[in-house]
């Protein structure tokens, strides 16, 4: 498994990222041990330390399939281990490790105020990203900070590190791996995001916190699945996902490189996987969704159904009379996290007593 890009670094920031100038992955990964971490799973495998069985939040039957289970992986009892803590502008960082109880590591970075708590976040970065860069912004990648930014809103912010580095062959090793033993990919790393509101518990004290949702690329894919999964109704931000899958298997990015492993494993689901869309969307209306996607983000364009597939989904709010709980906005920008509109939108619809009234509504929702 190699990572992507090529190496550079040119000094070090409190966090222990590198000035990596575009090269992020090859920084970030072995710098914060995260390619160790992710070899590690091979090695837990093979020890028969992995288990099937899951007890967390229960998964729609729609969607089980694709998590392999009935419901999502639930933290362990064990204790959680602290890895560091770091203060930053208004708000301090603390690294976690912990497992989940199928027997994998889960680490992950939460930002906590200084004061004036306004809720908890849930940040599921994409690939070749970590937590610890969502946090810093001396040298931004495509999630441009948008830890920090969320912190300083007021938010506590869970962000775990969604396992791969940096590029989709080791998404694929590790996903077919963890098949091969039952255990779903797609369940650790949604699960690792839904643990929020138990690490946020354990760490402040704090708990019944409005919780919203913010997701970047492939952690935009994620957090669409973990509430069509869960049906939560917490208000979610997808940034960098908008798009008809199968014109985008039908491109020249595909067409072009047949001899590069491109495609995830889970577009190899097609019968499994719930894309965005009419049926998507039936499973997570009337969830607040907002969507941001940069004008120049070619993998989401109009070329590749980014306006029929978001029409297709509000047109499903709009049956059932939640039309203004679904909105997208296209700024000035390629594929990264933008956040001009997604964070007061976020701060609006959490801090509305609407927010008590839709997160009600998943108790009606037969799982």
């Amino acid at each position: 498994m190699t990572l992507v890009g090529p190496a550079s670094i040119a000094g070090s920031d409190e966090l222990g990222l590198g000035h990596c100038r575009g090269a992020c992955a090859n920084v970030d990964l072995p710098a914060l041990g995260y390619d160790v971490f992710c070899r590690s799973f091979f090695d837990l495998a093979a020890g028969g330390k992995l288990r099937a069985g899951a007890t967390g939040p229960e998964i729609r039957r729609e969607m089980r399939s694709l998590f392999l289970q009935r419901r999502l992986y639930r933290p362990a009892r064990e204790a959680m281990q602290i890895l560091w803590r770091r203060k930053q502008d208004g708000f301090s960082v603390v690294k976690v490790e912990f497992n989940l109880e199928c027997g994998l590591p889960v680490r992950g970075c939460l930002g906590i105020p200084d004061e004036g708590v306004k809720g908890l976040m849930l940040l599921a970065h994409g690939m070749a990203s970590t937590p610890e860069r969502c946090f810093v912004d001396d040298d931004p990648d495509y999630m441009n900070a948008i830890g920090k930014q969320l912190c300083q809103d007021g938010f506590i912010v869970w962000c775990p590190y969604i396992v791969q580095i940096g590029n989709q062959e080791s998404q694929n090793n590790i996903a077919a791996m963890l098949a091969s033993h039952r255990i779903s990919a797609h369940n650790v790393s949604c699960a690792s995001i839904d643990a929020g509101e138990i690490i946020c518990r354990r760490l402040t004290g704090l708990s019944d916190l409005n919780v919203g949702v913010y997701g970047a690329s492939w952690g935009a894919f994620l957090a669409l699945h973990l509430e069509a999964a869960t049906g939560r109704m917490r208000p979610t931000v997808v940034s960098g996902y908008m798009r008809d899958e199968r014109k985008f298997l039908m491109s020249p990015t595909f067409s072009k490189n047949l001899g590069i492993e491109l495609a995830t494993y889970i577009h190899f689901n097609n019968s499994r996987a719930r894309y965005v869309g009419r049926e998507l969307a039936s499973l997570i209306s009337p969830c607040p969704l907002f969507i941001e996607l940069g004008n120049r983000d070619i993998a989401n364009s109009v070329e590749y159904g980014r306006e029929e597939k978001f029409a297709e989904m509000r047109s499903v709010y709009a049956s059932s009379g939640h039309a203004d709980l679904i909105g997208m906005t296209i700024f000035e920008g390629v594929h990264e996290v933008n956040g001009k509109r997604a964070r007061p939108w976020l701060q609006e619809r959490l801090a509305s007593p609407a927010y008590q009234v839709t997160s009600r509504l998943k108790n009606s929702i037969a799982l």
